[in-house]
């Protein structure tokens, strides 16, 4: 977005001036050429600049992951070929304690402060255009996570749990441009973003998201897929088809398990009615009852590889005069796992002496599924001249999912009573109702952004649903907002991002019969900085993600796991 023009008074000579302290702000990475290194400016060609301007087109052609710092990438080989790398080394550290679960004796433990996370990751980026019409592209991520997974002495001869290794990649296909006049094809592993708003876009569903590392609290996942791009009056009208044959589900943070396992978590009923039982099976019996109590285990319940389980989506899109337009539609599956079935059964009698080995008398086996839906999107975005260039953008998604019943066992014989307050005994052996509904909802976000003078930028949205909401009575409101403060031409940001809650999203504030408080307001504060130094090649990022809430928030629950600290040392070429 461009800045509006400050006029700045003119400066004698030896005086400093306010671009001096901190910056033009016109610093950017120059566009990639083919001139040879000998007669190229290579420390301006290389150095890292802190990303300050909105996420938004977040594979950026000319620049991959520009979204996380560093340079274009280098050009050689007569313009042909593009390479860029990039090596990440991070260190997260929990600076309160994780939140608990409560054991089999009914008390709540959680784990001390501690480093929680480690990860070393080399980013590799190839792309090699022999001619107008073809394009290969190719993405390798290897990833070496810091922390040994050994538990038993067998696994020190093992060196995938003494030394965790994976392989991630983010494209692997071959583009053909121009077969006809408008018309471009995209053929393997890559990455289609949707949407106008920064992060969270409702109308965005083809890739699944990455939502492990929470400071980046959300990326695409790239998946194999045909991409058809057909724009037969360029940007005035351009449509885009999209086949994806296999369905990848989203990658969790670890934290999720918790929620999971964590027997007095929220369930999503969609009905108040469902909703009260468990809160009274939750709060009240179980505290008064701990050897029902169970051991709680997910299952998760993968589509199968099969044609009729791929995703298909649309999108017709134009430019009208400064606003950009889109219309789309997706059939597919959300990306994150809902209940579908609890299970319990007995492993000990209650009367056994000595009770069993891990102190659980009952197992739970729930069962998980991807429920499908039908996505009808609508999206624009413009800039404002008359208010200084500032940005506008919204989104909306019209959601029509296949319902789900969710069905959690009740292990006593005859029932439990679990409407004690409405004056008749009704035992019930289950607690049984819809967790997500047939009935259509919506998801949405506006927002907008501003640039003041060139050293201080701004943004702040409203959400309808947040990225894990699913399904009619689930959909809470939120406002995101954050702010970067830009000093000496990009090389130092102060970073801000916050997320509140609306009251309606949670519980009301309330006492458990063990006296623990559960419901209330929730949020994320998330500070960082992010400094460049002058000789270039390396970025350097400090921050913090803090989760405030009560359990049973949307941010305050087991799920969303601890606060952090981290530290991210950057270096790219």
């Amino acid at each position: 977005m461009a800045a509006p023009k400050v006029e700045v008074a003119p400066t004698k000579p030896g005086d400093l001036s306010m671009d001096d302290v901190f910056g033009s702000g016109q610093e950017t990475a120059p566009a990639a050429t083919a001139t040879p290194p000998s007669v190229t400016d290579s420390s301006k060609r290389n150095s890292a600049t802190p990303t300050i301007g909105p996420i938004k087109g977040l594979v950026d052609r000319d620049n991959p992951g520009a979204d996380r710092g560093g340079p274009a990438p280098t050009v050689g080989y007569g313009g042909k070929l593009k390479t860029r790398f990039r090596l990440l080394s991070s260190v997260y550290y929990d600076v309160d304690k994780t939140p608990s679960v409560r054991g089999v004796d009914g008390a709540y433990r959680s784990a001390p402060r501690r480093l929680s996370r480690n990860e070393n990751r080399l980013e590799l980026y190839v792309a090699y255009t022999p001619n107008k019409h073809v394009q290969i592209v190719a993405d390798a991520e290897p990833v070496l996570m810091g922390f040994s997974q050994a538990r038993e002495l067998d696994d020190l001869a093992n060196p995938q749990m003494v030394q965790r290794f994976h392989m991630e990649s983010d494209a692997a296909y071959i583009a053909l441009t121009d077969i006809a006049p408008g018309l471009d094809i995209k053929l393997g592993r890559q990455i289609v973003v949707w949407g106008t708003a920064d992060k969270f876009n409702p109308t965005n569903n083809i890739n699944a998201d990455d939502l492990e590392d929470r400071p980046l609290f959300t990326e695409p996942i790239a998946n194999q897929m045909a991409v058809i791009d057909y724009a037969p009056l360029g940007d005035k009208l351009y449509l885009q088809g999209v086949y994806v044959p296999l369905f990848t589900p989203a990658l969790l943070p670890p934290s999720a398990t918790l929620g999971l396992r964590d027997p007095f978590s929220e369930a999503p009923y969609a009905s108040q009615t469902e909703r009260s039982k468990l809160a009274y099976l939750q709060e009240d019996w179980l505290p008064r009852n701990s050897k029902f109590i169970p051991d709680v285990y997910g299952h998760i319940l993968q589509p199968e590889n099969a044609f009729r389980n791929g995703q298909v989506a649309f999108k017709l899109g134009s430019k009208l005069g400064e606003v950009d337009l889109s219309a789309s539609y997706y059939y597919g599956r959300h990306d994150i796992p809902i209940p579908q079935v609890n299970v319990t059964t007995m492993q000990a009698p209650l009367d056994a002496s000595p009770g069993p080995a891990n102190g659980y008398y009952f197992r739970a086996d729930v069962d998980l599924v991807y429920p499908k839906m039908q996505v009808i999107g609508l999206d624009f975005a413009t800039q404002i001249p008359f208010l200084g260039n500032m940005g506008l953008w919204g989104e909306a998604a019209l959601i029509i999912p296949r319902a789900h019943k969710l069905t959690i066992d009740i292990p006593l014989p005859g029932g439990l009573d679990v409407t004690p307050d409405d004056g008749m005994m009704n035992k019930e052996t289950s607690i049984v109702g819809y967790s997500i509904k047939s009935t259509p909802f919506i998801k949405a976000t506006a927002g907008f952004d501003y640039t003041f003078g060139k050293h201080v930028y701004v943004q702040a949205q409203y959400l309808r649903g947040f990225i894990n909401e699913f399904g009619a009575g689930h959909i809470g409101n939120y406002i995101v907002g954050g702010t970067d403060l830009i000093f000496f031409g990009r090389k130092l940001v102060f970073r801000a991002f916050g997320v509140v809650d609306f009251p309606s999203n949670n519980p009301s504030k309330h006492l458990t019969y063990d006296a623990r408080t559960i419901g209330g307001p929730s949020g994320v504060i998330a500070p960082a900085l992010l400094f460049a130094p002058p000789w270039g090649y390396v970025n350097f990022e400090v921050g913090g993600f803090a989760l405030l809430g009560a359990n049973k928030t949307a941010f305050g629950q087991a799920a969303t796991g601890s606060s952090i600290a981290y530290f991210k040392v950057i270096g790219s070429f």
